[in-house]
């Protein structure tokens, strides 16, 4: 939406969000197929109603959750956001461009709140396409399509930090339809190279081919019924599992949480298991044990830090620390050791 602090204010429609990571967005699109123009118009009438109410004044998004027909506020964004390109493809207007023109004092453009086609946008980050923890490293090589929208961050022969967000660059595509758009990224991202760095391009590639995504079905448990990289299911769910439904089936029985001890006795120790390593290149922010030391099973040993995320190392099994390698402060590089256990 766009507004100047004095009542005046436009809604310029929806994107979908609902696949996230960690919470945070890897696929957006405008308009959203879950939405009619019935539950648009709400939805549009409601954010301009707070936007007014708090006088808002810039360009911003109101965020909801979406539960059949009914939605709930989340939050207002009083920025430009990293999805903003597929509001701009599907409207044209260029929302940088409007908020200096309502910092200046200017009018707001008018809207009809009409759409024209559909745009789609995936980031690609340094990050494993499986357990999305952040990667760091030189980029050797990048080739970025040409062919659709696209917002790099780097060039080649930049390297990726961990102090900050590992967002190499943002992929948009505009079609007449939902289909057409979907198809040009889809072509985009198979064009798309990036050799020295861990990437999620497997992922995109994986999720814009996905039936769910491809049906407009998605919700944001997406990635915990369908786990990265799994192979797609051969047709979709019917019924009640489909759709913004899917939270609100009966709870499941209860069961019994598994037995931990029981599980590392059953299991045994493994050479493998008193080697702990680092899951990710981060730094070490603690170093809670040391040489000598009793601990628990799932007791936290080292936490490191990568983009501003903290991860915890905890041991597999009850054991006596052998040897930590690391200190607070160290830099360290995904698999470097960490800690040796002993029984």
């Amino acid at each position: 939406m766009l507004a100047n602090g004095a009542g005046a204010a436009v809604a310029l429609g929806e994107r979908e969000c609902s696949i996230q990571r960690r919470h945070q967005k890897v696929l957006e699109e405008s308009p959203s197929p879950a939405l009619d123009p019935e539950l648009r118009g709400r939805m549009s009438a409601g954010a301009l109603a707070f936007a007014r109410a708090v006088g808002y004044r810039s360009a911003g998004t109101v965020e909801f959750m979406l539960d059949g027909r009914d939605f709930f506020l989340l939050e207002l964004n009083g920025r430009i956001q990293v999805e903003h390109p597929v509001t701009e493809l599907v409207t044209g207007i260029d929302l940088v461009r409007e908020q200096l023109r309502i910092a200046a004092g200017d009018s707001i453009l008018p809207s009809n709140n009409l759409f024209h086609g559909h745009a789609v946008e995936v980031r690609l980050y340094a990050e494993d396409p499986r357990t999305f923890l952040p990667q760091g490293g030189r980029i050797q090589r990048l080739r970025l399509p040409d062919a659709i929208r696209v917002d790099p961050g780097v060039e080649e022969g930049d390297d990726v930090g961990l102090a900050y967000d590992p967002l190499i660059a943002k992929l948009i595509a505009y079609g007449p339809t939902r289909a057409d758009a979907l198809d040009r990224l889809r072509g985009a991202l198979d064009e798309t190279e990036v050799e020295g760095v861990v990437t999620n391009l497997p992922f995109l590639r994986w999720l814009v081919s996905h039936p769910a995504l491809r049906a407009g079905e998605t919700t944001t448990v997406f990635l915990v019924d369908h786990p990265p990289l799994s192979r797609p299911p051969a047709a979709l769910p019917a019924g009640p599992w489909r759709g913004a439904w899917r939270l609100n089936l009966p709870t499941p029985a209860p069961v019994s949480p598994p037995d931990l001890e029981t599980a590392a006795r059953d299991h045994g120790v493994s050479a493998e298991q008193s080697a702990l390593t680092a899951p990710m290149p981060g730094i070490v922010v603690k170093v809670l044990v040391s040489a000598g030391d009793q601990v628990a099973a799932r007791q936290s040993l080292v936490v490191l830090e990568a983009m501003k995320m903290e991860t915890p190392v905890v041991s597999p099994y009850d054991a006596v620390v052998r040897a930590v390698h690391v200190a607070e402060g160290d830099r360290v590089a995904g698999g470097a050791l960490l800690v040796e256990l002993e029984e």
